[in-house]
This record gives structure tokens, sequence and C-alpha cells, in this order.
């Protein structure tokens, strides 16, 4: 096998390495609560506490009917009971009464109006509730495939890692130190073909007796402005 051909192999399994490691860095990135689940989560836990605070105005004013209701009850018991028979007495008492009653009615409309802002609150706290958990649930799910798919591409890579290592000892050590220093200024791609007179890495038109020397394969031929090894 020539060098040349060994360097493309080589070649092969880094680039199949490097992608294996971009995706294992992304799936690292994605592991835990992303900023969709956390909004979710906020969005129901507001929701919930407008719930909470909207039953306890409507049940303050519940509290509130029910006191003037205890406040009613005694004072037409007496009204109406024949107790009371000084006209102006009679007509102070009614005053009350009427007074309290009109109350009332003002705190039962009041009541009416926040009852009616609880069952909104309530629609909105369970909409957001089930909201939050479809997410939850379609976040674990992707949690779980993440890591299975980290599993898996922690094995790729070591496997090819083992490849590389292999591989790499088939190449002279200055030619594998020139190869890395390649890789490494292009994006891991040390070697580019040849296409008719073109290098297919930078896309310039090479000289004839250098792409002659190139197809030879007999030494390792550089293209002039990329310094990428050419690959009949």
């Amino acid at each position: 096998m020539s060098l040349l051909t060994d360097l493309w192999k080589l070649q092969e399994i880094d680039l199949a390495l490097d992608t294996r490691r971009a995706s294992l860095d992304d799936a690292e990135t994605r592991l835990g609560e992303n900023e969709e689940l956390v909004a979710v989560r906020a969005r129901a836990g507001e929701l919930d506490e407008e719930l909470q605070r909207a039953r306890a105005a409507q049940h303050d004013l519940e509290t509130e009917a029910d006191d003037l209701r205890a406040k009613i009850a005694p004072l037409e018991t007496k009204l109406y009971s024949g107790s009371v028979r000084n006209p102006k007495e009679l007509s102070d008492l009614q005053a009350d009464v009427d007074q309290l009653k009109r109350q009332l009615s003002a705190l039962e409309d009041r009541d009416i109006e926040a009852l009616g802002g609880v069952e909104t609150a309530e629609s909105d706290a369970r909409a957001a509730d089930a909201e939050r958990q479809a997410t939850e649930e379609a976040w674990r799910t992707e949690q779980q495939e993440l890591r299975d798919r980290m599993a898996q591409l922690r094995g790729e890579v070591s496997d090819f890692d083992e490849q590389r290592k292999r591989q790499a000892e088939y190449v002279p050590a200055d030619t594998l130190k020139m190869y890395d220093r390649l890789r490494m200024a292009h994006n891991g791609r040390a070697l580019a073909r040849l296409d008719r007179n073109l290098c297919t890495g930078c896309r310039i038109s090479l000289p004839v007796n250098l792409v002659t020397r190139a197809r030879g394969g007999s030494a390792l031929v550089q293209c002039p402005n990329c310094e990428r090894i050419l690959v009949a």
C-alpha cells in the first residue's frame, strides 16, 4: 500500500472521528433543561399563582358577604318581630337593613365577577399545566435519546481512535507531523484530490509538471497555494 493511500485512509478515519466528536459535543450541550422547558414551567407557575390569588380574593368576598348576612339577619328579625313599636326606631332600623342589603348586593355582584375570574384562571392554569407536562415528557424522551446516542458515539470514537492509532503507524513520523499540521489548517482535510488540473481543496489551476508528478504517485506533492497533499 502506498504512502498516499495510507494517508488518505488516515484522513477518512480522522474525518469520521471529527464528525462523531462534534456530534458528541453537540449532544452534551443539549443535556439538561432547555430554555423552552424553563419557560413553560415558569409560565405554569405564574398562572397557578394567579389562580391562588383569584381564589383568595373570591373567598374574601364570600366571607365579607357572609358577615353582612350575619348582621342583617338579627336586624330583620327585630324589624318584623313586632318588638319595636316606636315609628322613628322602626324607620331607622329599616334604613339600616336597607343600607346593609345594598352593600350585600354590591358584594354579591363582585363575588359573581370574581367567580368568573376564578374559572378563567382555572382554565388557563390547566392549559399551562398540560403544556408543561407534555413539554416535560418530550424533554425526558429527548434526554434519554441523547444519553443513548452519546453512549453509541463514545463507543464509535473509541473504535476510530484505535483505528487511527493503527493506521498512523504506517506513516513516517515527519510525514505524520506535516499531515497533522495541514489538518489543523484546513478543517481536518490535509489531502485534496485532483480534478483534471485543479486542486479540489482550493480550486486553483495547477502547473502541468506538478500535476504529472502528483499523478505519478512516487512522491508527495503539495498544492503551491493551500499546501494540501495532492491525490490523483
